[in-house]
C-alpha cells in the first residue's frame, strides 16, 4: 500500500506539472506561431535582421509556387508584404506594423476573421484597413474613421495614404494587439510602391511534428542564394529560450521526484524480499520451480505499479480536465512576464494522452529495474540457508 501510494503521488504530481507546462507552451505557439509567424517562413536573404527596410522584399514567381505546391505537409502558404509605418489620427500618432495580406489565405492561417470585435473582415476588393483593438483604443479609432499612414516606400520613395477603418480585431497576444494594421496585399504594394513584391511567405503545416522534414524540403526547393528559410523557433528566439529554460527546470524537478519514488520502491522490494526468504525456501523445498516463484514476484510488483499508476491518474484527471476547460487568467509578476513575451497571461492546461503514456511508462520502467533484485535473489536461492533464516 505504501509503495502504491508513493507511485500514485508521483504520477499525480508529474501529470499535473507536465500538463500545465505543455498547456502554457501550446498556448504560446497558438498565440504567436499560428496567428502571426506561421511554422515556417521564406523571405529574402538578410530580411529577418533588417525587417524595417522594405527593400528587403522579393518578387513572387510561378517557379517558386510550383515547387511549394509539391510539398505534402504544407496546408496553406500565405504571402505578405510587411513593413513599419507611422499611423496618425488627429493628434494621436504611433508606429505600427503594416501588413498586406491575401484575406482568404490569411484567414486560413490565423483565423483572423474570428478575431473581429467591431466592423467586418476584409474582402478582396476592399481599400480599407483592419486595426488591432489596443491600437484603435490608443488612436481613438472607430469603424469608418480614417487613419493616415506615412512611411518609406520601395527604393526610397515616400509612402503616404488615408484609409478607412473597416474592422477592429483583438489579438490575445498583447504585443500584437498594440501595433497591427492589415490591408489588402495589392493596396499595401501600391502604398509602398512595391508592385508584385513580398517580404515573406508564411507556411502552416498539416502535421507540425514533421516540421524538420518540411523545412528541409522547402530549403531544397528554393534558391538559397536569394532566399532564406526559417522555422518559428529560429524567428522567435526569446520564446524558444524561455520554453527550454522552463523545460529544464521541470525535468530537474521530475528527476528528483522520480528518484525519491525509485528509492521508495526499491526499499519496499528489499524489505519484502528479505522478510520472505524463509517463505521462498519453503516453497522451493516442496517442489515449486524457482522460475515460477520469480514470476509470482514479478507479477506482484507489476500489480503494485499499475495500481499506483491508475490511482494517480484517476486523482489527477478531474483536476487537469477542469483547468483544461477553464483556463486561469494570471495577474501580478507572472502576468507581466508573459505579456513581455507577447503572450496572453492565461494558465492553460493540456489534456494530452502522450503525457499520461510517457509518465506511466517511466514509473513502470522504475518498477522493472526494482524487480531485478528479488528475481536474482529467488533464482540464486540456497534452500538450506533460506530455511535457517529467521
Amino acid at each position: 500500500m505504501l509503495t502504491a501510494a508513493s507511485i500514485s503521488l508521483a504520477i499525480f504530481l508529474a501529470l499535473i506539472m507536465r500538463s500545465m507546462q505543455t498547456g502554457v507552451f501550446s498556448h504560446i505557439i497558438d498565440n504567436i506561431v499560428q496567428s502571426y509567424t506561421g511554422y515556417i517562413q521564406v523571405h529574402k536573404k538578410g530580411y529577418w535582421n533588417e525587417k524595417e527596410d522594405i527593400n528587403n522584399s522579393f518578387k513572387l514567381n510561378d517557379s517558386l509556387i510550383n515547387k511549394i505546391n509539391f510539398i505534402d505537409n504544407i496546408s496553406i502558404y500565405v504571402p505578405r508584404l510587411e513593413s513599419f509605418a507611422m499611423a496618425s489620427k488627429d493628434e494621436q500618432t504611433k508606429g505600427v506594423v503594416l501588413i498586406g495580406i491575401d484575406p482568404y489565405k490569411e484567414n486560413r492561417l490565423s483565423s483572423i476573421s474570428k478575431k473581429i470585435v467591431s466592423g467586418r473582415y476584409l474582402t478582396d476588393d476592399d481599400n480599407g484597413i483592419l486595426v488591432s483593438k489596443n491600437l484603435a483604443k490608443y488612436l481613438k479609432l472607430k469603424v469608418n474613421d480614417t487613419l493616415v499612414l506615412i512611411g518609406q516606400g520601395f527604393e526610397g520613395t515616400s509612402a503616404a495614404g488615408k484609409y478607412p477603418v473597416i474592422g477592429i480585431i483583438h489579438f490575445s497576444s498583447p504585443d500584437l494587439d498594440n501595433r497591427m494594421v492589415y490591408m489588402n496585399l495589392p493596396v499595401c504594394q501600391e502604398f509602398f510602391g512595391s508592385e508584385n513584391r513580398l517580404t515573406s511567405i508564411s507556411f502552416n503545416l498539416v502535421d507540425p511534428d514533421n516540421i524538420d522534414k518540411t523545412y528541409k524540403e522547402i530549403k531544397n526547393a528554393i534558391n538559397s542564394d536569394q532566399y532564406e528559410v526559417m522555422k518559428w523557433d529560429e524567428m522567435l528566439v526569446e520564446i524558444t529560450q524561455f520554453i527550454k529554460s522552463k523545460n529544464i527546470g521541470s525535468y530537474l524537478l521530475l528527476g528528483i521526484l522520480y528518484m525519491i519514488v525509485a528509492f521508495g520502491i526499491f526499499g519496499t522490494v528489499l524489505m519484502m524480499t528479505s522478510e520472505r526468504i524463509k517463505e521462498f525456501g519453503v516453497m522451493v523445498s516442496i517442489g515449486m520451480q524457482k522460475s515460477k516463484l520469480a514470476l509470482i514476484v514479478v507479477i506482484e510488483m507489476i500489480y503494485i505499479g499499475i495500481t499506483g499508476i491508475l490511482i494517480g491518474m484517476i486523482a489527477a484527471t478531474p483536476i487537469i480536465y477542469y483547468f483544461y476547460s477553464n483556463p486561469v487568467r494570471l495577474s501580478g509578476d507572472m502576468a507581466k512576464t508573459m505579456e513581455d513575451f507577447g503572450m496572453e497571461p492565461l494558465l492553460t492546461v493540456a489534456f494530452n494522452s502522450d503525457i499520461y503514456i510517457t509518465h506511466s511508462l517511466l514509473i513502470l520502467l522504475i518498477v522493472v529495474f526494482a524487480i531485478i533484485y528479488p528475481v536474482q535473489k529467488v533464482m540464486k536461492l540456497n534452500v538450506v540457508n533460506a530455511l535457517r533464516s529467521k
